[in-house]
């Protein structure tokens, strides 16, 4: 390409942006805002509509935390604190870190909460005072003392979360 080429082009292109800036020039000019004149405004909203939690009690509404608060909750709770990283991936595995969740279809009673506690467990965790339905394992702090308990029972074991081993 030659120098007289890129020259021609070059003008071309200040010639077409000096066009469209005095024709935008040529509009009238907008009207000023006067002292006390009210405006109005069209918002059109751009949120995501957002999915109802079931709450666990009528007067309370808990927001989801993300795994790193769940475990942090978890070692509070008792959890031994060199078991956080597997607590987290099992966690994630199970749940997705969503304290609401449920498994319908697990044969042993549905599985219920962060760390997915099978409903089998309900009459030892009624006798034991962990809960007294198993709607309370969708309470993440409750959910987290009951899979320690099981944990423990278990000899310090991850074995009832065998399929997330490995």
């Amino acid at each position: 390409m030659s120098y007289l080429a890129i020259k021609i082009g070059a003008w071309a292109i200040s010639g077409l942006a000096a066009f469209v800036l005095l024709w935008d020039a040529s509009a009238p000019p907008k009207t000023k805002i006067q002292p006390g004149e009210q405006i109005s405004t069209v918002l059109n909203s751009v949120v995501p509509p957002t999915i109802a939690l079931t709450p666990i009690a009528p007067t309370t509404t808990l927001m989801p935390k993300g795994c790193a608060q769940y475990v942090a909750d978890a070692i509070t709770a008792g959890w031994p604190a060199d078991q956080a990283p597997m607590l987290a991936r099992v966690m994630f595995r199970e749940s997705r870190c969503i304290p609401t969740a449920y498994n319908a279809q697990d044969t042993q009673g549905g599985s219920y909460g962060l760390l997915q506690v099978n409903g089998q467990h309900k009459a030892w965790l009624m006798d034991t005072g962990f809960i007294t339905s198993l709607d309370d394992l969708f309470n993440p702090d409750v959910n987290l003392r009951a899979a320690l308990h099981l944990y423990r029972m278990v000899g310090n074991s991850w074995s009832p979360w065998a399929a997330t081993n490995g």
